[in-house]
C-alpha cells in the first residue's frame, strides 16, 4: 500500500508530459494553418512551443519548415534553418504538393544565405519547373522574381534579370515585379525603366500602400539622377514622395537624394541647405551606416568645392567604429553558436537520459504490475487449492463415516465403501488408533486428496470387482462381457463406482482425478456406447 502514492505521482507526471506534448503539437498545427496568411501569427505560435526537441520526427520537420518560412518572409537570416533540407525531401517523398513546391523556394533562399549560389539557382530552377508542371502561376511568378533578384544583386547580370522579371510580370503583374523590373532596366540604362517605375508607383497608389509609394518614388528619383541625368525630374519625384512621407528616416533619405542632385548640378548652396536639413531631421536619432557615410562624403565634397580641402577623419573613425562593432558582433555570434552547439549537445544528452529514466520507470512499473499480478494469482490458486483440498477431505471423511456405521446399516453401497476405504488404509487407521486417530487421519486424508499417496498402488480393483458383482447383480461381469472391448480399465472402474452410487465429487476423491476429468470420461463412455448426452450410464448398461 505504501507504493500507491509513488505510482500515482508517476502516473500524474506521465500524464503531464503527455499533455504538454499534445499542447505543443496543437500549437504547431495551428501555425501551419496560417501559412500564406499571417507570418506574425505563425511566429507567435511557434514561440509558444516549449519543447521543440521533444516533437516527433514528422512534427520536428514541420517546426523547422515553418521557422524557415517565417525567416524567408521577413527577409531574416536563414543560415540556421538547416531543417528545411530534410523537410523538403520528406514532403517530396510524401507527395505533399503544396509544401513541396514552397520548399524549393525556401531551400533556394537557405542556400543564398549560405552564399552557395550554384545550389541556390539549382533549387529555384527545380521549383520553377515543378510549378510549371502543376500550372501554379502564382508560385512560379514568385520564384521567377527571386531568381531575377539574385541576377541583379549577386551576379549583376542585368540582361538575364530583365528577361526573368518580364516572365514574372507576364504571370503576375503586381507592383513589386514592375518596380524590380524598373530597377534592373535603370541599372542597365534602358529607356523603358521610367515606364515600369511609374507602373509600380501607380499600383502602390491603387492599393493605398504608403510605404511602397515612398520607397518606389525615392528609388525612381535616384535612377533619374544617376542613370538618366534628369536632375529636375529627380527633384520633382522627391517632392511627390514628400506628400506621402510619415517616417523621418524616409524624409532624411529624400533630403540626401536632393543633395546628390544639386551636387551634380554644381549648386553647392542648395546641396548644403538640404544636407543641413537632413542633419536637423536626424537630430537625436541614429543614422544607418549607409546614411552616415553618404553624409560624410557629401560634406567632404562641399568642403573641397568651397575651400579646396577636406577632412575624412570623422568618417574614417566612424567606419572604424562600425568595423570594430561588426567584429564584436561576429565574435559574439560565433561564441553564441558555440554555446548553442554545446547546449544542444547537452540537451540531447539530457533528452536521452530523460527518455531512459522514463523507460526505466515504465519497466519498473511493469515489473511491479507483473509481480503484483503474479502474487495475486499465486494467492488465489493457493486459496482455490486449499478450498478444493478441504472439500475433498470433507468428502473422504463423509465416506469414512458412511462406511463405519453399525453392522445393521452396512448394506450395499456402505459395504462397498468400507472395502474401498480399507484398501485406501482409512479403515485400518481408524481401527488401530481408535482414540487418537484424528491427527493421523487428517494427515492421511490430506495425503490422498493432495495426490501425495497414489491411489493406483492402494486400490486393488481385482478384489473390488467381485464385490460389485455380489452386491449389484453381477454388474461388472455383465458390463465386461458386453463392453469389455470398448471401454478401458479406468472407464470400467468409473462405471463400477457409479453403480455403487458414488457422486462425482466422491469419485474424484477416491480416484485422484479432477471433476472435469470425471465428466469428460462420462462423455467418452456415452459416445462409445452410443448413448444420449443426458442418459444414465448405469441404467443404460442394466437395460441391455
Amino acid at each position: 500500500m505504501n507504493r500507491l502514492p509513488f505510482l500515482g505521482l508517476l502516473f500524474a507526471l506521465l500524464c503531464l508530459v503527455s499533455c504538454r506534448q499534445m499542447n505543443d503539437v496543437r500549437l504547431l498545427y495551428l501555425a501551419e494553418e496560417q501559412v500564406e496568411m499571417n507570418v506574425d501569427s505563425i511566429s507567435a505560435l511557434l514561440s509558444q512551443i516549449e519543447k521543440p526537441s521533444q516533437l516527433s520526427g514528422e512534427e520536428r520537420l514541420l517546426y523547422g519548415w515553418l521557422n524557415a518560412y517565417v525567416h524567408c518572409k521577413r527577409k531574416n537570416s536563414m543560415t540556421e534553418d538547416s531543417l528545411i533540407l530534410p523537410a523538403s525531401d520528406y514532403y517530396a517523398f510524401c507527395n505533399d504538393t503544396a509544401k513541396n513546391l514552397l520548399s524549393y523556394q525556401l531551400k533556394a533562399w537557405y542556400w543564398h544565405w549560405l552564399k552557395k549560389h550554384g545550389q541556390c539557382m539549382a533549387a529555384i530552377d527545380s521549383g520553377i519547373a515543378l510549378a510549371k508542371a502543376l500550372q501554379d502561376t502564382g508560385r512560379m511568378a514568385d520564384m521567377l522574381s527571386d531568381k531575377a533578384y539574385w541576377y541583379v544583386y549577386v551576379w549583376k547580370d542585368y540582361e538575364k534579370a530583365i528577361e526573368t522579371f518580364r516572365a514574372a510580370i507576364a504571370l503576375n503583374a503586381k507592383a513589386e515585379n514592375f518596380f524590380s523590373m524598373g530597377i534592373a532596366l535603370g541599372l542597365n540604362k534602358n529607356d523603358s525603366a521610367p515606364y515600369y517605375m511609374e507602373r509600380s508607383i501607380g499600383l502602390a497608389m491603387q492599393s493605398g500602400d504608403t510605404n511602397r509609394i515612398v520607397h518606389y518614388l525615392r528609388n525612381y528619383a535616384q535612377l533619374q539622377a544617376y542613370s538618366f541625368d534628369e536632375p529636375s525630374g529627380a527633384i520633382a519625384t522627391i517632392r511627390r514622395m514628400e506628400q506621402y512621407v510619415v517616417d523621418p528616416v524616409q524624409l532624411r533619405m529624400g533630403d540626401l537624394v536632393k543633395v546628390e542632385v544639386f551636387l551634380k548640378e554644381g549648386l553647392i548652396d542648395s546641396a548644403e541647405y538640404y544636407l543641413n536639413k537632413e542633419r536637423e531631421h536626424s537630430e537625436g536619432r541614429n543614422r544607418f551606416l549607409t546614411e552616415e557615410n553618404m553624409v560624410a562624403v557629401y560634406r567632404a565634397l562641399i568642403d573641397y568645392t568651397r575651400y579646396r580641402t577636406f577632412d575624412v577623419l570623422d568618417v574614417a573613425r566612424y567606419n572604424d567604429s562600425v568595423a570594430n562593432a561588426l567584429t564584436a558582433v561576429q565574435s559574439t555570434v560565433r561564441r553564441k553558436d558555440e554555446s548553442k552547439e554545446t547546449l544542444s549537445q547537452a540537451n540531447l544528452i539530457l533528452t536521452v537520459e530523460r527518455k531512459q529514466a522514463q523507460l526505466n520507470l515504465l519497466l519498473a512499473l511493469l515489473v511491479l504490475v507483473l509481480a503484483g499480478g503474479g502474487a495475486f494469482l499465486y494467492v488465489r490458486n493457493r486459496r482455490d487449492r486449499l478450498i478444493e483440498a478441504e472439500e475433498r477431505a470433507e468428502t473422504l471423511t463423509r465416506l469414512l463415516e458412511d462406511a463405519t456405521k453399525s453392522r445393521s446399516e452396512e448394506e450395499d453401497g456402505q459395504f462397498f465403501r468400507k472395502i474401498l476405504l480399507q484398501q485406501l488404509g482409512m479403515i485400518r487407521l481408524v481401527a488401530k488408533q481408535p482414540t487418537s486417530q484424528n491427527r493421523e487421519l487428517l494427515r492421511r486424508i490430506s495425503g490422498i486428496t493432495s495426490h501425495e499417496l497414489p491411489v493406483e498402488s492402494l486400490l486393488v480393483w481385482e478384489d473390488l470387482y467381485p464385490i460389485i458383482d455380489r452386491i449389484y447383480d453381477n454388474f461388472y461381469t455383465k458390463m465386461n462381457s458386453r463392453f469389455g472391448d470398448v471401454l478401458i480399465d479406468k472407464e470400467k472402474q468409473l462405471c463400477c463406482l457409479l453403480c455403487a452410487d458414488f457422486s462425482t465429487k466422491e469419485i474424484s476423491v477416491v480416484t485422484q482425478q479432477s471433476i472435469p476429468t470425471i465428466y469428460q470420461r462420462k462423455t467418452t463412455i456415452r459416445k462409445k456406447l452410443g448413448m444420449g448426452e443426458k442418459e444414465g450410464i448405469v441404467e443404460f448398461m442394466k437395460s441391455i
